[in-house]
């Protein structure tokens, strides 16, 4: 086999490299950065320093200090504007000053940092004014209106900088790479929104108010850059926001239980996830003295052990595996993460309709309006299924999908066990008598609903076993705990336990040493997701290909090796027959054509491979001009280029690659293309290796990835895949990228392949049928496609670029049967190469190319 592995002067010389260009710089740069905040560190040392005189670090600023140590309402009206500044340097507890100071010198810092030192200032402070002056006009509006929560908070007094650093951070944000201006912002917005939800104190609140006008002067910021638009990212990235959302609000009910008296809308929930189901008899004999939302915490007296306390954290622990999972770009991770919203979204809907059961009384005067307590419930359904909706918009950005068999078995072992615990507890019902005690077959299942809704039992909820048995005592009390602790542990198993239960991990391996056997230059594109394979009954060969409706489209040739891939293409079309689908071969080389024709396939070409023989390679000439000045640019700036492995790369680098890579998906208005173009997915193998233009400061400039060419087991070539320039590259960074590959790879290969450029057809069609008007046709339709997406991905620039190399060329071809089959094979090309495509992205690019 070929060697893969990178060789030991490679590892010594990218370890020195990492040490050089990555670590001595960073701890450079994080010295200049504390010099270059001076604002920031002096409000930190007046934050500090009055904690500290005062005395407020343990229990917050005594009570003779408020007035200058807290903002309120009352505190303005009587006309002590000061508080709303003296406020920002004082604190409640311990972990407020800890949480404060470190806000102030990441967020704050940051807005110094980006923005200067007077904007910090002006953020600081006017972001206090700002946020402060809506929050009483909305509590004061809460307050008119009848509001039961935010109402209580318009005497509040506010003490701490939350709202106003935020809203300096937020804003800085503007200034940051596109990929971790999204995760800070995605990451800020989404805890500040848990905290309101499910804590819902005064400085929650003001901290969302701050968040969200610093994301407004973030995007006015932007709008003055010219260049306010939607961001587009990766789906690689996109999985991670979307996972991290997950995981943020996974925690939210936990957070309720630990918190002191948290008042949130979403505060309830822990009434599902960490207390019992009340009762309709409960929430009447609750609710019928005082109706507000309080009411709700019927039934809560502590859990059942060491069983029900681990049962409280299993919605937690089963989203966060989903979150990893998700990140990880499974499908079933996605699905489970649907179910348990859809699940909440259910169980607050049964608290809505019990509530709606509950018989009103008169209310007193101090009585908060029934419809308000009705309204704070109604976000327990709202949160939970805008989240499900959310995630199932997004689903196609999960496209690695579970095993059957592990599916299966993880349906029999959940199943099973509750299938056991069940049986066992009806038996036990009705051996005590329970079909008289409780209604008949109705009250079984009400029964059990409520031993498997993840809820323990309350130690001392008496009248639940009041009249059963020992056997039925425990079972009911201890067969929930035991069900989900099972499928806790089974889904762990089959997200993230065992690799293995990925759908189609073994047909890859399979496939992966038939390409080290022989393919060609495309050939490696034949282990991304979502191809399929077919492999030939003797296992010498296997052609990968995706299927679109009818349409069998397959990435280049078969694989395997040279001597067979005649025969395991003939097996393949016989196999595409059977199976009534239509073949199209594309990105194919002309080595099959005379077979294929005589089976009467005509072709048209695609695309133009270009090839450089780099043994002999020499950058001398006139011609050569661009490519030696790129050299000498990037010796001047101290560039280096810097090889291997994606997984082999320091970690600050992957994290500057991915900052490349997002900013150059987020200026696109289609979604990341796929089948002959890879990404940051495809980058992650150890076969793959990866080119990253670095100077001394850490920063990288440019990245290319490049794939390897087996034949017989021996590495004969390299193939171009990733080609992504960042926006601080300088001038003719790509030609200094494909040089360095020139004079990295020459001592391992002869000839290195530039790839072909999709949708930049330079031939013409090559029917032999004589019927040529269907691939003229289709011929013109992907000249339209190419033409309409050039000022996105730039298919005819990148020809011509790489044109600069003095390539050889050699056609890529598509081979089809019939030309009453071309129209599908369009549909299938558009949907393999814009897989995310929207139906209003698709409308866009139909009228783009109308006209």
């Amino acid at each position: 086999m070929g060697a893969s592995a990178v060789s030991p002067e490679r590892e010594v010389r990218t370890t020195a490299l990492a040490w050089d260009t990555v670590l001595r710089p960073a701890l450079a740069r994080a010295a200049v950065e504390l010099r270059s905040v001076p604002f920031s560190l002096a409000v930190l040392a007046v934050f500090v320093l009055a904690g500290a005189v005062t005395g407020s670090y343990l229990a917050g600023p005594p009570e003779h200090l408020l007035e200058l140590a807290g903002v309120s309402g009352q505190g303005l009206r009587d006309g002590n504007w000061w508080q709303l500044f003296t406020s920002l340097f004082f604190a409640t507890n311990p972990l407020a000053y800890l949480a404060a100071s470190l806000m102030i010198i990441v967020f704050l810092g940051l807005a110094e940092r980006k923005l200067g030192s007077r904007a910090a200032a002006a953020l600081l402070f006017g972001g206090q004014f700002a946020a402060v002056t809506l929050f009483l006009l909305i509590t004061q509006l809460a307050e008119y209106a009848g509001d039961g929560w935010l109402d209580q908070m318009a005497d509040d007094i506010l003490i701490g900088p939350y709202g106003p650093v935020l809203a300096a951070g937020l804003a800085g944000s503007a200034r940051l790479p596109v990929l971790w201006q999204r995760r800070l912002r995605t990451a800020v917005i989404s805890v500040s929104l848990l905290l309101v939800l499910y804590v819902g104190h005064a400085e929650t609140v003001i901290g969302l108010l701050g968040a969200l006008l610093g994301l407004l002067a973030g995007w006015w910021i932007q709008g003055d850059q010219g260049h306010l638009h939607r961001h587009r990212s990766t789906g690689r990235e996109t999985r991670n926001l979307l996972a991290l959302t997950v995981a943020v609000f996974a925690v939210g009910p936990i957070l309720t239980g630990i918190a002191r008296s948290p008042t949130g809308p979403l505060a309830l929930l822990r009434d599902v996830v960490l207390n019992p189901m009340p009762t309709l008899s409960q929430l009447a004999l609750n609710c019928g003295a005082t109706v507000e939302a309080s009411c709700l915490e019927a039934g809560r007296a502590g859990f059942a052990g060491p069983f029900g306390l681990a049962l409280a954290v299993v919605p937690v622990l089963l989203l966060l595996i989903c979150a990893d999972g998700m990140r990880r770009g499974r499908r079933l991770a996605l699905n489970i993460a649907i179910a348990i919203q859809l699940a909440v979204t259910a169980l607050a809907a049964v608290y809505l309709a019990l509530f709606a059961l509950v018989p009103s009384r008169p209310q007193g005067p101090q009585a908060a309006p029934m419809g308000s307590a009705f309204a704070h419930v109604l976000p327990l359904v709202v949160v939970p299924l805008l989240l499900a909706v959310v995630l199932w918009l997004n689903r196609r950005q999960f496209r690695v999908q579970t095993l059957p068999a592990a599916r299966r078995t993880l349906a029999l072992v959940a199943g099973g066990t509750w299938g056991v615990l069940a049986t066992a507890y009806a038996g036990a019902w009705f051996w005590s008598g329970g079909l008289e005690r409780d209604g008949g077959l109705l009250g079984l299942f009400a029964e059990l609903a409520r031993q498997y809704v993840p809820v323990p039992i309350p130690q001392h909820y008496h009248r639940v076993f009041a009249d059963r048995n020992s056997v039925e005592a425990v079972l009911f009390a201890y067969s929930g705990p035991v069900f989900w602790v099972v499928a806790l542990v089974a889904v762990w198993w089959v997200l993230i336990g065992h690799h293995g239960h990925d759908s189609g991990w073994q047909d890859r391996a399979r496939a992966r040493e038939l390409l080290h056997q022989g393919g060609g230059p495309l050939s490696w594109m034949a282990l991304w997701e979502p191809n399929t394979y077919w492999f030939s009954p003797d296992g010498q060969g296997a052609v990968a290909y995706q299927r679109h409706g009818s349409v069998a489209l397959t990435l280049g040739g078969a694989i395997g090796p040279r001597q067979a891939q005649q025969a395991v293409t003939e097996g393949f079309l016989a196999y595409c027959r059977s199976q009534a689908l239509i073949p199209a071969l594309y990105s194919c080389d002309d080595s099959m054509w005379p077979a294929l024709q005589e089976r009467g396939f005509a072709r048209v070409s695609v695309a133009q491979e270009t090839r450089l023989a780099i043994r002999e390679l020499e950058f001398k000439g006139k011609e050569w001009q661009n490519v030696r000045t790129a050299l000498n640019r990037a010796a001047n700036l101290g560039v280096e280029a810097v090889w291997g492995p994606y997984h082999a790369l320091p970690a600050a680098l992957r994290s500057k690659l991915n900052e490349v890579s997002e900013e150059w998906a987020a200026n696109k208005s289609v979604p990341e293309m796929g089948f002959t173009l890879g990404g940051v997915d495809e980058l992650d193998d150890d076969e793959v290796l990866c080119c990253l233009a670095v100077d001394g400061n850490g920063t990288v400039h440019g990245v290319t990835s490049w794939l390897p060419v087996y034949d017989g087991g021996r590495l004969v070539s390299r193939t171009l895949d990733v080609m992504r320039r960042s926006t601080e590259g300088f001038p003719g960074v790509m030609e200094f990228l494909i040089a360095s590959a020139v004079l990295e790879l020459r001592g391992s290969v002869e000839v290195i392949s530039l790839s072909g450029s999709p949708l930049a057809n330079h031939g013409g069609a090559d029917d032999s049928s004589g019927d040529r008007d269907g691939a003229e046709n289709l011929v013109r339709i992907l000249d339209l496609v190419g033409h309409a997406l050039e000022p996105v991905y730039g298919f005819r620039s990148l020809a011509a670029f790489k044109s600069r190399f003095k390539p050889e060329y050699r056609a890529l071809y598509l081979y089809y049967q019939d030309p009453l089959h071309l129209p599908a094979i369009g549909r299938a090309l558009t949907r393999a190469y814009l897989p995310g495509l929207s139906l209003p992205q698709g409308a866009r690019l139909v009228s783009k190319l109308v006209k």
